[in-house]
């Protein structure tokens, strides 16, 4: 199977289901812990899927005060308020102004504050440097067709990991390291030749599973001189 067909066979296996269907269909009110956050639709939801969980889990474990951290593609903001929450000094962004503004809000939920950043990935980000730049990426092979689209499709040709590893390594700092999060079901040989052709080191840090739904955690890093 190509990675296009794979692609749709696994969107469609999630979201067509009727009752999947109408749950994103309306505005939402979740809470996942302490955290209570608002949802549009529109905007990734982080309990339907295992992939922002388990990101969430991986923060948890670490120890972030302090730390200049980065959620790109921050959907509702769920993690980026854990972070905030301890003490880490938090970016939020998202290629969706819907997206950021649901950040906005949920952090003033739960009176947290953190920069909100609306940008294609780094286009609109200016001189920064991150110790973590945690990743919950589209990965779907088909061109999105309207902003919503732009949470779970990566263009055909995988465009969004290709301008991805382009520009990453301006925004690690010396010793920092992206986490992303991606699903069996992916192209994720694809992907990490991207990375790696792009000079960069990857190594799978975790994996999870819940039901069908088979997640891995994969550590990005600059290569280093010699």
């Amino acid at each position: 199977m190509n990675v296009l067909k794979q692609g749709r066979k696994l969107f469609g296996k999630w979201i067509e289901i009727p009752a999947t269907k109408y749950y994103l269909s309306q505005d939402r009110k979740v809470k996942i812990g302490d955290i209570s956050l608002k949802i549009p639709v529109g905007v990734f939801h982080p309990t339907l899927f295992l992939s922002t969980l388990f990101l969430l889990e991986f923060v948890d474990s670490q120890q972030i005060e302090n730390l200049r951290i980065l959620e790109l593609g921050a959907g509702s903001g769920l993690l980026s308020i854990a972070m905030a929450k301890r003490g880490a000094t938090v970016t939020a962004s998202d290629i969706s102004e819907k997206a950021c503004a649901a950040v906005q809000e949920n952090g003033l939920i739960n009176h947290v504050s953190f920069e909100v950043i609306h940008s294609d990935l780094f286009d609109d980000f200016g001189e920064r440097k991150f110790d973590i730049i945690v990743i919950n990426p589209p990965y779907y092979p088909r061109n999105p067709q309207n902003e919503a689209e732009k949470a779970w499709f990566c263009g055909e040709n995988f465009d969004y990991f290709q301008k991805l590893f382009v520009q990453l390594a301006d925004y690690l700092s010396e010793n920092g390291a992206a986490i992303m999060v991606l699903s069996e079901d992916c192209a994720i040989d694809k992907i990490s030749r991207f990375a790696k052709d792009a000079d960069y080191d990857w190594k799978q840090i975790a994996q999870k599973k819940r039901r069908v739904e088979l997640n891995y955690l994969f550590e990005i890093t600059k290569k280093k001189l010699g």
